[in-house]
C-alpha cells in the first residue's frame, strides 16, 4: 500500500537553462489577478511531473524540440505566462506581459522507465535533478512564472517537469494549459478550449461584503516560528485500490455508507495524520478541502476556458480528542458539511476576505489541506506519445498538504495515489493507524493512554526552563507607518559584502527588549521618543531605509531609497508583573507584540527593519524588532539601536560613527579559497521542505553559576581553562544529539558564530562597521562519537573550531561565497550556536534605562540557539539559551541535560536505546 524513496541513483545531464517566448509578437499590458488568486497562501511554486514512455509512432522525434516548439506556440495564446508578477498598491499582484518567456531547461538521463520500478509515484529519486530549481528563478514577484524541465530517458520516453507561480493557476488552469501545448505538438494551429483571462469574476464586490464564516483563514497563534524542518522528514505514497476503499467505507455508519470516495477517504486520513502527529488533546485540527468551482453552479460562475485560480477552501475543524475519541462517522460529517457549504456565495465572500483583511495566509497550525486532481487530467496529457505513466502534483507539502491523484498499479486496478509527507516517528505512527483502519480497528485503549500521558509529560519541567505560559491579553495596533530619515540622504546603491550575501543570511531575525516604567521619563510617551529618533538616527544609518535588491548572478545590494523602515505604535492590557516568568524566549502573544505585516518579510524590495514599540498598562514597554539579516549582525544591529538610544536621549550625532566598508569583506580578486570550509559541505538534505512539524516545543533554559560549575565537574582537567561558552556549547550539542536520535553514524555539525571584531590583529573591520563580521567555525563528529566518548572529545572540537578564526578564514569564506555561488551552509545535521551576551541588546537605554530582557525573541527551530545574558529572581547572573524540538526529542534533551547537571553521563539503558532507535 505504501511506496517509499528508492535507491535508484542516476546521472542527469542539464543543458544551460533558456527562456522561451511566445513565437509571435504579444500584447504588452497590465492583468490583475482575481482576488481568489491573490492571497498569500498561493504565492508558492508547485512542482508537477509526468513520466511518457516510448512510442513508435514518434521514431526519430525529439520531445525536447517538439514540446519546445509547442511551448511557444501556446504562449501566443496564454501570454501572460510569459509575463512577470508585479506589486501595485496595496501589494495587489498583475501580471505584466512582457513577453520575457518561461524558463525551460534541456536535459537527459542515463536511466530507463523500467529502473524506476515502483518509484513512478511520489516520491521520486533524484528528483531535485529532474525538475532543477534553477537559482533565483522561484520568486513569486519579477521571476518566471514557469519553469518546465524535458528529460529525455535511455529507453526513448522522457519525463515532463513543471512547477507553476500558483498564483497564476490551479491544476485545473494548468492542465487547459499543458494541454493546448499538447494541441500545438501534435500539429493543432489554436487551442481547441480557447485561453480566458476575465479574472475580475473572481473579484470582491464594490463595497466587498463577508457574509460567510471563514474558518479556514482563522488567526491562530503558530508558535514554529521557522521555516526549517526536521531533519528526519518521511515522503511516502499510499495507493488506494478498490479494495482499500471497500475496507475504509465498512467503517462509516449506515446512514452515511452513500458517502463519496473523496469524503471518506479524507475523513480517515485526517484521524490517522492526526493521531500520527499526538497533539494536545485540545487541539484544533482544521481540515481545509479546495472544491473545484467549475461547473459547480448553474449559470456556471467561471466561463469555459478560464485558467485562474478557481477553487473555494473549505473548513471543517475538531479538536484532536474528538477526532480521536469519537467514531470515525464524527469526521465524515464534517468533511460532508464543508464540502456542501461550497456556493457562488461563498466564493464572492471569500475574494471580500481577501480585500478586507489584507489577503491573509490561511489558518496553518494544525491545519491539514486536501487537494483532489484525480478528474485534472494531468496523466492525459499527449504530447504526442500518448497519455502519461504518472501525471500529477511530484511532492506532498510537508504535513501540510496532500494531493489525491489518478493511478493504476502494476496489477492493472484504478485507484488513488495519496503522497504524504511527515517526519519519520509521525510516519511510522500514520501507517500502523491506517494499516489498523484498513483491517477494521480503530485504535487501541493503550494507544490512547499513551498519547495521553505523552502530554502529561510535557509539564513535568524544573524550574532550569522556562515553557510558554498561559497569559493571554490584548494588543491594540495602530496601522504600520513607514519612518525616513528626519533629513534627505543620499539614492545610491550599496553592495553587500561577500560575507552578508549568502544564503544562509536571507532571513529575518526577531529581536526583544523588555522596559520598566521610569519615574524620570514620567509624562514622555516611549513610542513618540522612539519614533523621533529613529528618524534622525536614519540620516546617518540611511542604507536601512533602502530596498535590497538584486544584481548580476543575484547579487544583493542597497538601493539607498529613503522609502524608510516600518513601524508599528502599539497598547498591551498587561503589565510586566504579569509575564513573571515569562521575561525570556518564548513570549507568550508573540505574534502581537512583533506583528508580521503581511508582505514586509520578503528580503528583496521590502522594508530592512521592522520595529513595534508597545506600551504596557504599568508604564513600561516593550521594544519589538526585526532585522532582514544580510544586513547586520548581532553587534551590529546593536550599534544601530545604541545611536536610536544616544537620539532619543538627546544626542545629535551616535557616539560611533556608522560605517559602511562592505568591501573589507569581499572576496580577493581573484577569489582565492585557502581553507578547508566543512560549514559548507554539500550533504544530501531529504527534507525538501519549508515547513517544521506542528507539535514543537519552544523552550529557555537557565544557565547560572551552579549549572555552569556542574558542568565544568564534567571536564577532564586538561581542559579544565576552557571558556564557559566552549563547555556549554560541548554539553548542548551532546544533548541535542541524543535527543534528535539520529543513526550511529550520522555527521552531526556544530556551527560557532565567532565574531571578527577585535578578533585579528590589526582589526580587520574598522570601529563602526556595522555589517555581518562573524565567520562559521565548524567542528564535525558523528552522533555515535557524541554520545559514546566522554565529553572532553566534543570540547576539544568546539575549542579547534572557535581557534580557526583567522583573517585568511574571513577572506577564504568570501571567496567561497563568490567561487560556489554564495552557498548555504550545511543544513543536515548541524547545530549553530551564536553568543550574543556582549552584544549588549539588554543595555540599550532609550531613557527608560536598560532592558530587563533584551535578545534575541526565539531559537530557529531544531536548528540554532542564541545565548542571552540573564538576571534570574534570585539575582543570579547567568545565560538564557532558547530551544526549539519537537515535543519527544525536547524531553529526551531535558532528561539528558538534567544528568548532566546532575553528573550523570547517559546509562547503559539509554545507550541501548540510543542504538535500537538509530537503527529502526
Amino acid at each position: 500500500m505504501s511506496s517509499a524513496s528508492i535507491s535508484l541513483v542516476f546521472k542527469v545531464d542539464t543543458r544551460e537553462p533558456e527562456l522561451i517566448k511566445p513565437a509571435r509578437p504579444t500584447p504588452h499590458e497590465f492583468k490583475p489577478l482575481s482576488d481568489i488568486d491573490d492571497q498569500e497562501g498561493l504565492r508558492i511554486q508547485i512542482p508537477f511531473m509526468q513520466f511518457y514512455r516510448h512510442s513508435p509512432s514518434m521514431q526519430g522525434k525529439d520531445p525536447v524540440k517538439v514540446i519546445r516548439e509547442a511551448i511557444a506556440k501556446t504562449l501566443v495564446f496564454y501570454y501572460p505566462f510569459a509575463g512577470r508578477l508585479r506589486e501595485g498598491h496595496n501589494r495587489k499582484l498583475m501580471v505584466e506581459c512582457t513577453g520575457e518567456g518561461i524558463l525551460f531547461i534541456e536535459a537527459d538521463a542515463d536511466v530507463t522507465l523500467e529502473q524506476f520500478g515502483d518509484a513512478l509515484q511520489p516520491p521520486f529519486p533524484c528528483f531535485e535533478e529532474l525538475l532543477f530549481d534553477v537559482p533565483g528563478s522561484a520568486g513569486v514577484l519579477n521571476c518566471p512564472l514557469l519553469l518546465i524541465q524535458v528529460t529525455r530517458l535511455k529507453c526513448g520516453g522522457f519525463l515532463f517537469g513543471l512547477r507553476l507561480n500558483h498564483t497564476m493557476s490551479d491544476g485545473y488552469g494548468l492542465v487547459q494549459f499543458m494541454t493546448a501545448i499538447g494541441e500545438m505538438a501534435r500539429g493543432a494551429t489554436a487551442p481547441s478550449v480557447p485561453a480566458v483571462w476575465e479574472r475580475h469574476v473572481l473579484n470582491a464586490k464594490n463595497p466587498p461584503r463577508v457574509t460567510c464564516t471563514h474558518r479556514e483563514y482563522e488567526e491562530v497563534a503558530d508558535t514554529r516560528g521557522t521555516v526549517i524542518p526536521p531533519d528526519d522528514m518521511s515522503h511516502r505514497s499510499f495507493f488506494f485500490g478498490p479494495s482499500e476503499i471497500s475496507a475504509l467505507r465498512k467503517l462509516a455508519p449506515p446512514q452515511l455508507s452513500h458517502c463519496s470516495t473523496f469524503e471518506i477517504l479524507t475523513a480517515c486520513l485526517w484521524i490517522c495524520r492526526t493521531i500520527a502527529l499526538q497533539p494536545d488533546p485540545s487541539a484544533e485540527m482544521p481540515l481545509i478541502c479546495l472544491v473545484n468551482a467549475r461547473g459547480k453552479f448553474n449559470p456556471p460562475l467561471l466561463p469555459r476556458g478560464y485558467y485562474g485560480n478557481g477553487f473555494g477552501l473549505l473548513a471543517a475543524v475538531a479538536t484532536a480528542g474528538e477526532l480521536f475519541k469519537k467514531p470515525i462517522g464524527y469526521a465524515l460529517e464534517l468533511v460532508r458539511k464543508a464540502k456542501a457549504s461550497m456556493t457562488e456565495e461563498y466564493m464572492q465572500s471569500t475574494a471580500s476576505l481577501m480585500v478586507t483583511r489584507g489577503r491573509p495566509l490561511f489558518t496553518v497550525p494544525g491545519t491539514y489541506i486536501v487537494s483532489d486532481l484525480r478528474r485534472a487530467g494531468l496523466e492525459k496529457v499527449d504530447f504526442g506519445w500518448g497519455d502519461a505513466i504518472f501525471g500529477g502534483v511530484a511532492k506532498a507539502i510537508p504535513e501540510l498538504a496532500t494531493f489525491y491523484m489518478p493511478f493504476t498499479s502494476k496489477r492493472g486496478e484504478d485507484g488513488i495515489v495519496v503522497s504524504i509527507c511527515l517526519p519519520v516517528p509521525s510516519m511510522e505512527r500514520f501507517f500502523k493507524e491506517l494499516q489498523g483502519m484498513l483491517k477494521g480497528q480503530l485504535g487501541s485503549d493503550e494507544e490512547n493512554s499513551n498519547w495521553h500521558r505523552l502530554w502529561a509529560q510535557k509539564s513535568l519541567y524544573s524550574t532550569m526552563s522556562s515553557a510558554p505560559i498561559s497569559l493571554v491579553f490584548k494588543v491594540d495596533r495602530r496601522e504600520p507607518e513607514l519612518i525616513k530619515p528626519a533629513r534627505p540622504t543620499p539614492h545610491e546603491f550599496k553592495p553587500l559584502s561577500d560575507i552578508d550575501d549568502q544564503e544562509g543570511l536571507r532571513f529575518q531575525i526577531p529581536v526583544m527588549q523588555f522596559y520598566r516604567h521610569s519615574p524620570s521619563m514620567q509624562g514622555k510617551d516611549p513610542v513618540k521618543v522612539i519614533r523621533e529618533a529613529i528618524a534622525k538616527t536614519l540620516v546617518f544609518y540611511y542604507p536601512f531605509a533602502g530596498r535590497l535588491r538584486e544584481g548580476h548572478n543575484r547579487k544583493l545590494m542597497v538601493e539607498c531609497t529613503g522609502e524608510g523602515i516600518l513601524f508599528i505604535e502599539a497598547d498591551a492590557d498587561v503589565t510586566l508583573e504579569q509575564f513573571g516568568d515569562a521575561l525570556q524566549p518564548p513570549f507568550p502573544c508573540f505574534e502581537e507584540l512583533l506583528f508580521d505585516v503581511p508582505g514586509s518579510a520578503g528580503v528583496l524590495n521590502c522594508p530592512l527593519l521592522l520595529i513595534q514599540v508597545t506600551r504596557l498598562k504599568c508604564g513600561g514597554f516593550l521594544f519589538g524588532l526585526r532585522l532582514n539579516h544580510t544586513m547586520s549582525d548581532g553587534y551590529g544591529l546593536v550599534q544601530f539601536m545604541t545611536a536610536i538610544g544616544a537620539m532619543a536621549r538627546g544626542a545629535t550625532v551616535p557616539y560611533v560613527p556608522a560605517v559602511w566598508e562592505r568591501h573589507v569583506l569581499n572576496a580577493k580578486n581573484p577569489p582565492r579559497v585557502t581553507c578547508t570550509h566543512r560549514e559548507y559541505e554539500e550533504v544530501a538534505d531529504t527534507r525538501g521542505t519549508v515547513i517544521p512539524p506542528d507539535d514543537m516545543s519552544h523552550r529557555s533554559f537557565f544557565f547560572g553559576p551552579s549549572e555552569i560549575s556542574a558542568l565544568r565537574k564534567l571536564i577532564p582537567p586538561h581542559l579544565s581553562h576552557s571558556s564557559t561558552f566552549e563547555i556549554l556549547t560541548a554539553c548542548l550539542w551532546i544533548c541535542r544529539t541524543i535527543a534528535l536520535q539520529p543513526v550511529p553514524s550520522a555527521e552531526m555539525r556544530i556551527i560557532c558564530l565567532v565574531n571578527a571584531r577585535g578578533t585579528c590583529h590589526p582589526p580587520l573591520l574598522p570601529r563602526g562597521y556595522y555589517g555581518n563580521g562573524f565567520g562559521l567555525l565548524v567542528a564535525v563528529a558523528t552522533a555515535g562519537e557524541l554520545f559514546k566518548k566522554p565529553i572532553g572529545y566534543a570540547l576539544e572540537l568546539v575549542r579547534k573550531a572557535k581557534a580557526s578564526m583567522t583573517e585568511e578564514y574571513m577572506q577564504s569564506t568570501a571567496s567561497l561565497m563568490v567561487t560556489r555561488g554564495r552557498p548555504l551552509f550545511t543544513v543536515p545535521g548541524t547545530y549553530i550556536v551564536s553568543d550574543l551576551r556582549r552584544a549588549g541588546i539588554d543595555k540599550v537605554d532609550y531613557g527608560w534605562g536598560d532592558a530587563i530582557y533584551g535578545g534575541v525573541a526565539k531559537a530557529v527551530p531544531e536548528f540554532a540557539s542564541f545565548y542571552v545574558p540573564f538576571t534570574n529572581k534570585k539575582g543570579e547572573d547567568g545565560i538564557v539559551v532558547p530551544f526549539c524540538l519537537p515535543a519527544p526529542a525536547m524531553e529526551r534533551f531535558f532528561k539528558e541535560l538534567e544528568g548532566m547537571l546532575k553528573g550523570q553521563l547517559g546509562s547503559d539503558e539509554e545507550k541501548s536505546q540510543f542504538k535500537l532507535t538509530s537503527s529502526l
